[in-house]
């Protein structure tokens, strides 16, 4: 099954890293500097190029992403030209440069397997209350050549909404002719296995080390993780934060460069600050609730910029406080704090309420085990340990702030009862549970880098382990033999690793993803009698049809199953006096002339009847859409099971 699409996938991997890679190039990021960084500018050139596609009467698809990844390359390029090459470090030897490329594989290989055995099928998709807006974006994106951020809500009667998800979801489709679920299913999985630890890479290169251990450690804790990516995919489904969280890690290892917590090696120069600029627009378009997230990120990094600076300078007052120094500080404090306080969700979007105590609550965000999951036991050690050794240094005790702060929020909007101070606190996150559960991931992989390079730079250590392989013949076995003997050690070491860390979470998560995508009689949101339905519209209604249906049950998926557009393409789409007289009167459409006007207004001739199961158990359906098999206005044209399509004769022929 997916082997049948695993070309696409490749060159869908190829298209999302290519548009960055030109402009991390441009910058003179080189090696896997530039190649992780990619992800990051790529979905900022892609947003920047379906936000003015419209401007200039083009539609987006990969001519305007490539335009406008040549013109920030070549500003790149023209800003960054006497800057010596960043990313390939005098002196790293072979396995040290290598490192990372081979985490990253590993990490590709591992999440790759478990997003596709959670998703199925390429071509299934989320049986999930969200998914009905997600694939119908996707679809309107193609059908009208307009994903932008400041229109593509109009398909719901809405207005400004954070597309960033569904510009690079319809750009993988139209490139390469996908269909919706298939196209939605190959972006899942580059964005988990692909761009997420690409990004747990480069942030852990920049803020720990560079050394192989950190980066294998990198690329198997990124994939042993049950709350990310994993979780964005069941519940929800949260494609937008899926694709957000994956692109922040690259967004923190920049800040960390140019905040000076990153190594000297690291560029903290113009350059950085634009390629910052650039991941930020991405981010923020990809999902305002994940740059918040940055911000809380960035936080103890300026404290801790702040404290050194004020250290160094303590004996000379007057260059504490010079303006160089407390007014981006204060700027920066004034920023965050207005940013908290209005970028955030209306509140009637915010009504999640807590599931836990909060002792519970503290317990999971201990283990890396939020919302049930079975403790992390090859993260969570590892985590634990490195928190230990960050709060014993300098260096890392930003870190060791990051993870109190988000194990607070975490505490908060999961053990503490509905008030003020856990909407303040919470709210930027739609007080859910979830989407801060989402978070711990990237605070867990960074400390458990940190322990995993303590444990490597313990001189005890490193003798115990020398002795153990080694033994009383390390004098009498030839250096390659002991190098082979190390080597041998380490992969058996690296692939005990990723078995262990399968198991819990992620095996728990792949297996609640999975019932979320799989396609029964019974699936909660489109069953397979309904997809069959679906599939034959073409054969049975007018390409310019419009169906009605109560969009509860699935019916809207229509449009990007079935290439026949819904009234309503979200469960919560604006429904218009005319749609919301046929609701209430289609019953009456025999002897109401009202009816039959606002049918031929809407242009909405037929209906499917998906019955009253609803993806959330609710009850929806209007008044106008019960018994049809009783209303003589109707015939029955088409069904598949319990789904049935309907078409209004009372009104005459459309």
């Amino acid at each position: 099954m997916w082997w049948s699409v695993l070309p696409q996938l490749i060159g869908a991997v190829l298209l999302l890293l290519a548009p960055g890679f030109l402009v991390a190039w441009g910058l003179r990021y080189r090696g896997f500097d530039a190649l992780a960084l990619s992800p990051a500018l790529s979905v900022g050139v892609i947003v920047i190029a379906s936000t003015v596609s419209p401007f200039l009467h083009v539609r987006f698809n990969l001519l305007p992403v490539a335009v406008v990844a040549v013109v920030l390359g070549g500003i790149a390029w023209f800003v960054s030209r006497s800057r010596p090459r960043a990313g390939t470090v005098p002196g790293s030897g072979l396995w040290r440069s290598a490192a990372p490329f081979v985490a990253g594989l590993l990490a590709f290989v591992v999440i790759g397997a478990r997003v596709m055995q959670a998703i199925g099928a390429p071509e299934h998709f989320s049986q999930t209350y969200d998914a009905v807006f997600h694939l119908n974006s996707v679809k309107y994106a193609l059908d009208t050549g307009n994903a932008s951020s400041l229109t593509i809500g109009d398909m719901t009667g809405g207005g400004f909404y954070p597309a960033g998800w569904n510009a690079v979801a319809t750009l993988v489709a139209s490139t390469f002719g996908l269909d919706v679920p298939t196209a939605v299913n190959l972006t899942s999985v580059i964005l988990g296995a692909v761009f997420w630890p690409l990004g747990c890479l480069l942030a852990a290169r920049w803020t720990i080390g560079r050394s192989a251990e950190v980066a294998l450690a990198v690329g198997v804790a990124c994939a042993s993780l049950g709350a990310f990516p994993l979780l964005m995919m069941d519940f929800g489904v949260l494609y937008p934060n899926l694709l957000s969280i994956s692109l922040l890690p690259s967004s923190v290892a920049l800040a960390a460069a140019i905040l000076r917590v990153s190594p000297d090696w690291v560029p903290r120069d113009l350059p950085a600050v634009l390629a910052l600029l650039l991941s930020l627009a991405g981010l923020v378009v990809a999902h305002p609730t994940t740059f918040m997230a940055w911000l809380t990120w960035t936080a103890p990094m300026v404290g801790f910029l702040s404290w050194k600076t004020i250290k160094l300078r303590k004996r000379n007052l007057l260059r504490v406080w010079h303006p160089r120094f407390t007014v981006p500080l204060i700027s920066y404090c004034v920023a965050f704090v207005i940013l908290w306080a209005f970028l955030r969700p209306p509140p009637d979007a915010s009504f999640w309420g807590p599931y836990h105590t909060a002792p519970q609550a503290l317990g999971e965000a201990i283990v890396f085990s939020p919302l049930d999951l079975p403790a992390a036991w090859l993260v969570a050690p590892l985590a634990l340990l490195g928190l230990w050794a960050a709060a014993r240094q300098l260096r890392y005790r930003w870190l060791a702030a990051v993870f109190l702060i988000f194990t607070g929020l975490f505490v908060v909007v999961s053990g503490f009862p509905i008030s003020r101070i856990r909407s303040i606190l919470t709210g930027v996150w739609y007080n859910d549970s979830y989407r801060i559960a989402a978070l711990l991931p990237l605070v867990a992989v960074l400390l458990a880098a940190v322990g995993v390079e303590w444990i490597c730079h313990n001189p005890y250590i490193r003798q115990w382990f020398k002795r153990v392989l080694l033994r009383s013949d390390s004098r009498t076995l030839p250096s390659g033999l002991r190098t082979a003997l190390q080597r041998g050690a380490a992969f058996v070491l690296v692939a005990l690793a990723v078995l262990l860390g399968q198991v819990g979470g992620v095996n728990k998560e792949v297996a609640q993803a999975s019932s979320k995508y799989a396609l029964t009689p019974n699936s909660p949101l489109v069953s397979s009698d309904e997809l069959h339905l679906i599939q034959r519209l073409p054969a049975d209604i007018p390409q310019n049809a419009i169906l009605l249906g109560n969009p509860y049950t699935g019916a809207s998926l229509s449009y990007a199953l079935g290439d026949r557009r819904s009234a309503q393409l979200h469960i919560l789409s604006y429904v218009s006096p005319d749609l919301q007289e046929i609701y209430d009167r289609l019953a009456n459409v025999t002897g109401d002339p009202d009816v039959c006007r606002a049918v031929r207004s809407e242009h909405s001739y037929y209906v499917l009847d998906f019955g009253l199961t609803e993806v959330h158990g609710g009850n929806h359906t209007p008044a106008g859409l019960l018994h049809l098999d009783q209303n003589p206005g109707v015939k029955l044209v088409d069904s598949q099971g319990p789904a049935k399509l309907y078409k209004i004769t009372a009104c005459g022929d459309n």
